[in-house]
């Protein structure tokens, strides 16, 4: 209040409440006449009124301005990173985790720890990388600069699933992995985090042609980016039904 005051702000509130309250009590105390009670109080309400009608006038220019914001060209370095997100900290409580990539080997490597730690809390990790004895490799061979020969990526597959299948095996492991091979190179790789919950996250990555440039990547949230998100969801769907399951030994608890 005081500081509404020292700024002269919302003035009118305050005077409107200081004559209910002063008009009120002296009706109550039968000082001043029911008539003069009355017009004070038809003046109150006109009061408020001009407040009203300046509280509107402020919100629509408020929805104007909003709005021209949100229609303005945005530029796209707003939009895309040059940067695949760290994760660590999104999977932190995360109960629901899914990736999608070429061959993940880097990327499962670098979360290893992350992913134990959510595996043994009870977390469901779904994995969808190339199938190497498909056509795949030799797809990504053709997009791919400096790489000459699709045994490249076999080694790689390998690798990352024989690390989740060693995650799903340690003793105390309490969550479920699952894996499948595409028979082609996906367009973008994902990362997705509780992407069914209101606080989901998708995270996309775009993947290049014959370029060793950082590939861009952006971020979609369930709680903002409705349409979107439903569609980006939705292709890992796809990508998920595509692809053949790789058996694992079963967890050891």
């Amino acid at each position: 209040m005081w500081t509404d005051l020292v700024l002269a702000r919302n003035l009118e509130i305050y005077v409107t409440v200081a004559l209910s309250l002063t008009f009120g009590v002296l009706g109550i105390l039968d000082v001043v006449e029911p008539r003069a009670v009355a017009a004070a109080t038809l003046g109150t309400l006109a009061l408020l009124a001009v407040s009203n009608v300046g509280s509107r006038h402020r919100l629509d220019d408020l929805t104007r301005s909003v709005n021209a914001a949100v229609q303005a060209d945005v530029p796209i370095d707003r939009v895309l990173a040059v940067k695949a997100p760290a994760l660590d900290d999104d999977l932190r409580a995360a109960t629901d985790i899914r990736l999608v990539g070429v061959t993940l080997s880097r990327t499962v490597r670098d979360l290893v720890g992350s992913l134990d730690r959510r595996l043994r809390a009870g977390a469901v990790l779904r994995v969808v990388v190339i199938d190497p004895d498909s056509s795949a490799p030799l797809q990504a061979v053709a997009r791919t600069l400096g790489v000459t020969s699709p045994a490249f990526y076999q080694p790689r597959v390998a690798s990352t699933i024989d690390i989740l299948a060693a995650l799903g095996s340690l003793p105390g492991s309490a969550g479920r992995i699952e894996i499948r091979l595409l028979p082609y190179v996906p367009t973008f790789g994902m990362y997705l985090v509780d992407p069914q919950t209101p606080d989901g996250r998708i995270y996309v990555e775009l993947y290049q042609h014959r370029s060793l440039k950082p590939n861009p990547c952006f971020n979609l949230r369930a709680d903002r980016d409705g349409r979107w998100y439903a569609f980006f969801l939705e292709q890992f769907d796809i990508l998920w039904d595509s692809a053949r399951p790789v058996p694992l030994a079963p967890t050891i608890s």
